[in-house]
């Protein structure tokens, strides 16, 4: 007993020592904030997460060999390393690796964010530089203070020593509460506030442009691509209205989004940026260059309310509080632009009617073209090698019998034509409806087509049922011209073919290594793929940047499972 009352006061010691190690932590976690937030680096989120669970872990460490208190560890299990699909690829975040590392990267970042421990950890170490320091250092201070004020200090001096026990129990405690385990996890992830802010910051920035679109003759095409952002962005869809032209609508949200956008995105980027770059690094940068600085502004930056002590745990509050704020904010904004630019009923009747009329017209003329395509083939194939066997029939039955070398010679001519004509047959048929689409179902049939393209070609299929045939049929074709495409023109080594059913969409993606540009659009190609893909509600995005690499995505309605 005595022996804990005289060494608890150098644990306290120790302890604020630790708590040393958490700001320095807490310092690398406001730096790595800044980078990823300004520069994208999040290759160092992984480093500042560790360095604050190295300080926690030997808090619990000291908790168990000092007070005999145990404190489990309260981290989510770390993740299994990537698989390769079956094709060699790595999928993550909707991109394509040819190695493990980003996607492994991405998968740590995400179980540090999303872990509610990490989090608890970083309250941890601004409550243990705070509070934890007047636990840990009040009994050495008594005893200093006693020593110094002696005789009169020796009631301080036993008070320190007496208090050090209970205060670092309290401390423990405390500590235990924090590192433990959580009783409940996140309802949202924490690691989806970042590209988020990124695109409430993108959307701040827009609505300061509105201006511009205001008096811009083309105003439309910017209203169309505010809609367009509000579905990616916001997961706020907003239709487009079937006319391209400026209406009084458009003209009214450019006028009005400078103020309402602005107030709905600025408060998360402002409280990022004034967090970040205002509280928190300058009252860093002040620590490294001494208290000969500049005082940055009268207090504005790198302090809170005249405190320096402040700075830094507030300005990392308000960062934490604008990620946090960015989801809601974002969908928020997205139906700030629906009210405003979404088609009205009528409009939106009109204009469903309208695609409907336009759909029906490309069916008709793709079933046509269709038509006229077989017929054609079906005349200059087909048909005129079965005249032609029927003649040579005819000539091989006045031969029999008086000449029967030359009606052997004429009898493999017939046969010749009879097998060529069985073979353009069979493509023909292949052309309508391919036998191994009927036979095994789409994916086999687009992993028979890659064997097929001259260039290597993986093909990830994800299909949790059969489709409809005309689907099935759809989805072949503008697969197999698109590969057809990126054989022509687009120059590439290797392709990749991902077919993803999801609720009411079928999903059809291709990606090649190629040079992309301007001669991935040739031909009429494309142009095909997009009247066969209308029928079905479908549409088709190509993104060919020059110097490559180029994606095609497709997407088809289909009736729900």
């Amino acid at each position: 007993m005595l022996r804990e009352i005289a060494i608890a006061p150098f644990r306290g010691l120790v302890l604020a020592g630790l708590s040393v190690l958490g700001l320095v932590a807490l310092m690398a976690h406001a730096a790595v904030l800044i980078l990823t937030s300004s520069f994208g680096l999040i290759i160092l989120v992984p480093w500042a997460v560790g360095q604050a669970r190295k300080v926690t872990g030997v808090r619990r460490t000291l908790a168990a060999r000092w007070d005999r208190v145990r404190i489990a560890q309260p981290y989510a299990p770390p993740p299994a390393p990537p698989l390769p699909d079956v094709e060699g690829f790595y999928v993550s975040e909707g991109q394509l690796y040819k190695t493990p590392r980003m996607p492994m990267l991405y998968a740590r970042i995400d179980w540090m964010l999303d872990d509610r421990a990490t989090w608890r950890d970083i309250g941890w170490l601004l409550l243990n530089a705070t509070l934890g320091n007047v636990l840990a250092l009040t009994p050495a201070a008594l005893i200093v203070y006693g020593t110094l004020t002696m005789p009169w200090g020796v009631p301080l001096i036993a008070l320190g020593f007496l208090s050090a026990p209970v205060l670092l129990r309290l401390h423990t405690t405390g500590s235990r509460a924090l590192l433990g385990p959580a009783r409940r996890g996140f309802r949202s992830r924490p690691s989806t506030w970042f590209p988020i802010w990124g695109r409430c910051s993108a959307l701040a920035a827009l609505s300061l442009l509105s201006l511009v679109a205001l008096v811009a003759p083309r105003a439309w095409r910017v209203a169309n691509q505010r809609r367009k952002l509000a579905g990616d962005w916001s997961g706020v869809p907003v239709a487009k209205p079937y006319a391209n032209r400026t209406t009084k609508r458009d003209r009214l949200f450019f006028a009005l989004d400078p103020f309402v956008g602005l107030l709905i995105t600025a408060v998360p980027m402002e409280l990022v940026v004034y967090g970040g770059w205002g509280l928190a690094l300058p009252q860093t940068w002040r620590w490294f260059t001494g208290p000969d600085e500049p005082d940055w502004a009268a207090g504005w930056y790198g302090q809170f309310a005249g405190s320096d002590a402040l700075a830094i745990p507030v300005g990392l509050a308000m960062v934490v509080a604008g990620l946090w704020l960015s989801p809601p904010l974002a969908r928020l904004n997205g139906l700030w632009v629906r009210l405003m630019l979404a088609p009205s009923q009528e409009e939106a009747l009109v204009q469903r009617v309208r695609e409907l009329t336009h759909t029906r017209a490309e069916a008709t003329d793709a079933a046509e073209a269709e038509l006229r395509r077989i017929e054609r083939d079906l005349h200059d194939g087909a048909q005129a090698r079965l005249v032609a066997m029927g003649l040579g029939l005819g000539a091989l039955e006045r031969l029999i019998d008086h000449d029967p070398a030359k009606a052997r010679q004429l009898l493999a001519k017939v046969r010749d034509n009879s097998a060529k004509a069985l073979a353009e047959l069979r493509d023909l048929v292949r052309g309508i409806h391919p036998p191994v689409l009927a036979d095994r179902g789409l994916g086999d049939a687009v992993r028979a087509l890659a064997l097929d393209t001259p260039l290597p070609v993986k093909v990830h299929v994800d299909l949790s049922r059969k489709l409809d045939p005309p689907v099935e049929s759809a989805a072949y074709f503008a697969i197999s011209e698109v590969l057809s495409n990126v054989t022509r023109h687009a120059d590439a080594d290797a392709a990749r073919v991902d077919v993803c059913l999801g609720a009411d969409t079928l999903e059809l993606t291709v990606w090649d290594d190629g040079r992309g540009g301007a001669d991935m659009s040739r031909g009429t190609g494309l142009r095909g793929v997009a009247r066969r893909l209308s029928a079905f509600d479908g549409a088709m995005t190509v993104s060919s940047p020059v110097g490559g690499p180029t994606t095609v995505r497709m997407t088809l309605r289909v009736s729900a499972g």
